[in-house]
């Protein structure tokens, strides 16, 4: 198996070097951040320690190669696959798009990829690298998918094929974000709160006992559905907590968005269930439609 890496930073490191460990002997990157004085050593010394080689431009990095990783941020993504498609010279391969773009973005990378007969994954990574390196949860989609599915189940990946087009994974993971990314926020606003008022202990002890005491979807179904019969009630309750935050100079965004939501549910529920309680989270959404 020969692998390139296009960029060769910590997602493109942390897959190289699991590869690495299964037995991968051909790899090779290269990052346009090379010749930079601050991030250039730092490449070199992360390719070095692994063995991966370091190469100088794309035509040498597409030159004999299995799979192409692409692993560049999301705003470069599609600037990055017209490059490749103009260094190509006849080379083939398949090319696995880890980057966090939108799936529009990733539908248009692979029509234009396939004109030049280069299939494609959209490939979305689902959680940290640092721990789980190669085998790290990837959700796979797009026309190159069962081709990649067959190629790196034999060095332990640990890929799902997901949806029926190109889009369709990174729609899974920016969805996910939306809830882990936006999650860490609350978690902020909430420690920053229970600090002023000294009392971190205590809220955090509630809290982990109410979070340990049901799985993850008795939790999302329980505080869904009950949410929809008391929302007018609990956002009441969370305009103290918007007036208590704004009392000692403390940011309360999350906290009005929350309370902004359940104005929107009470009304909704009033509408369309005359607060009768749903049966879980699906019938709650049905309110929206």
């Amino acid at each position: 198996m020969k692998i390139g890496f296009l960029g060769f930073g910590e997602a493109a490191y942390e897959l190289s070097k699991g590869l690495k460990e299964e037995g991968v002997t051909q790899i090779k990157a290269y990052d346009v951040m090379l010749g930079d004085e601050v991030l250039g050593p730092k490449i070199q010394d992360r390719a070095k320690s692994i063995d991966v080689n370091l190469v100088s431009d794309l035509y040498e990095l597409l030159y004999d190669i299995h799979i192409l990783f692409v692993a560049v941020p999301a705003s470069k993504a599609l600037e990055v696959s017209s490059n490749v498609q103009a260094h190509l010279k006849g080379s083939s391969f398949l090319y696995v798009d880890v980057s966090a773009s939108n799936p529009a973005v990733k539908q248009q990378i692979e029509k234009e990829l396939e004109k030049a007969n280069i299939n494609f994954v959209d490939a979305a990574m689902l959680g940290p690298l640092p721990v789980y390196k190669h085998k790290v949860p990837i959700s796979a989609s797009g026309n190159g998918t069962n081709e990649f599915i067959d190629a790196m189940s034999p060095y332990n990946m640990n890929i799902t094929a997901v949806g029926n087009k190109a889009g369709d994974a990174s729609a899974i993971k920016l969805i996910r974000s939306i809830f882990m990314k936006g999650i860490v926020g609350l978690y902020l606003e909430t420690l920053q709160a229970s600090e002023t008022y000294n009392v971190s202990q205590e809220v955090l002890a509630s809290l982990q006992e109410t979070m340990d005491s049901h799985n993850f979807m008795d939790t999302l179904n329980r505080l869904l559905t009950g949410s929809a019969i008391h929302a007018e009630r609990r956002a009441f309750e969370l305009q103290s907590s918007i007036n208590m935050l704004n009392e000692v100079g403390l940011d309360s965004t999350l906290t009005a968005a929350a309370k902004a939501k359940l104005v929107e549910l009470a009304k909704l529920s009033a509408e369309k269930s005359n607060h009768s309680k749903p049966s879980d989270w699906e019938e709650v959404l049905e309110f929206y439609k």
